[in-house]
Parts: structure tokens; sequence; C-alpha cells
């Protein structure tokens, strides 16, 4: 699968730090020339919006690959592991200062909506249709440094497992749902993300990945 990457989002912010005027954001959720899951995202200015210097220092970008969705089915009941897996890029200069970056993930036009999911919080307990956004509260992750054209950034890998499950009446009717799932390669999650810092929350920003249900 060939990588969801909001390169163009990049390039604005990267470009923006060297500007003193405001500037135009790039969004990258754009999905309407994706014909499947092996092309990148198209992105597209969004004019109504403008961004100073100090927001676009601040902004995050992605990168992001198809979702692993691992399906189970254990008696009658269907279990589906997601295997979340996104990194963040922010600008070296904007992540000194920032005091939070959240990460929110939107799966409600996907078969996922429809089930119960549990995870693994900070303290290691077990929560129940429950994930924290703020990525200070999240062990799953990895804090890197960085260049892109030259720039330094720092990437930032959110690597968790969601666990959704679902009865059914039967394990016939179990398997039949994970078939169905598996047969599935057009749903998409949305992720978006922003920062924290004196007060202020600075822009989101948002890309979309594939999910990938497998056995």
């Amino acid at each position: 699968m060939k990588t969801v990457f909001s390169l163009l989002l990049i390039s604005v912010i990267l470009w923006g730090c060297s500007k003193k005027a405001d500037i135009t954001p790039v969004k990258s959720t754009d999905t309407s020339k994706t014909a499947g899951p092996t092309n990148p995202i198209s992105a597209k200015p969004d004019s109504t919006v403008k961004l100073t210097n100090d927001d676009t220092a601040h902004m995050a970008a992605f990168i992001i690959y198809a979702q692993k969705v691992k399906t189970n089915v254990s008696g009658k009941i269907l279990v589906m592991a997601f295997d979340e897996n996104v990194n963040i890029f922010l600008l070296a200069e904007g992540y000194q200062k920032t005091s939070a970056i959240h990460l929110n993930e939107d799966w409600k036009k996907t078969s996922l909506a429809a089930f119960d999911f549990t995870t693994v919080n900070q303290d290691g307990q077990t929560t129940f249709n429950s994930i924290d956004d703020n990525l200070n509260n999240v062990k799953f992750k990895t804090i890197s440094d960085t260049t892109i054209n030259g720039v330094h950034v720092k990437k930032v890998n959110v690597h968790r497992k969601l666990t959704f499950s679902k009865v059914y009446g039967s394990a016939d009717l179990a398997t039949d749902q994970q078939n169905l799932l598996l047969a599935k390669t057009d749903e998409l999650i949305t992720f978006s993300s922003y920062t924290y810092y004196n007060q202020k929350n600075y822009p989101v920003t948002s890309a979309v990945a594939y999910v990938q249900y497998v056995k």
C-alpha cells in the first residue's frame, strides 16, 4: 500500500515558517480523486482560512499507511484488533513550544462504528469505548528527530491497539460478518490533530487512511 502522505501540507508548513505574511493552508482530506487504497490522497488549498506564521509552526502533518484490522472468530464472538499506526510531524521549532499534541480518530463511516471497543490507557487499565486524545497521556508512542527538505522536524509515532468485538447468535453468523468485512476495500478512517500551547489551541489538520481487514 502506498502512503497516504500529506506532502503538500508539509510543504506549506515549511514554507510558511520562512514567510512574514499570512498564508493559505492546504487540506489533506479531499478524497474525490481517490480511486482505491493504492492511490494517495489529493490535497487542495482552502482559500477561506488564513494562517499566521505562529499557526503554521504549530500545525501537524501526517504520514499514514493503511490501518490493519485483524479479524478473528472465537465461538460466537467476532473480534477485530485495530492496529493503529500513525506518524505525526511537527516543526522542531513549534514542538519546543507545544504543551500537548492531540490526536483524534473518526471511524463513523466504517464498519467499526457498529462495534464496541476496548483499549489500554496510560495506567495499564482497560477502558471501554473511550480513547485518550491527549498524547501526553499515551505511552504507546515514540518521538524522534528527522529532517524534511533540510528542515528539522519532530516525528511522533502513535502505535496502539484497539479491540472491537461483538457477540452474535451463532458462530456461523459471526463468520458471515467476518467475511463481509474481509471483502471491504473502500472504508476510510479520518485522523485529525492539533497542538496546544500557552492557552491556545492551534488549527486542526487531518488526513485519511484506508482500513485493511485481514485474517
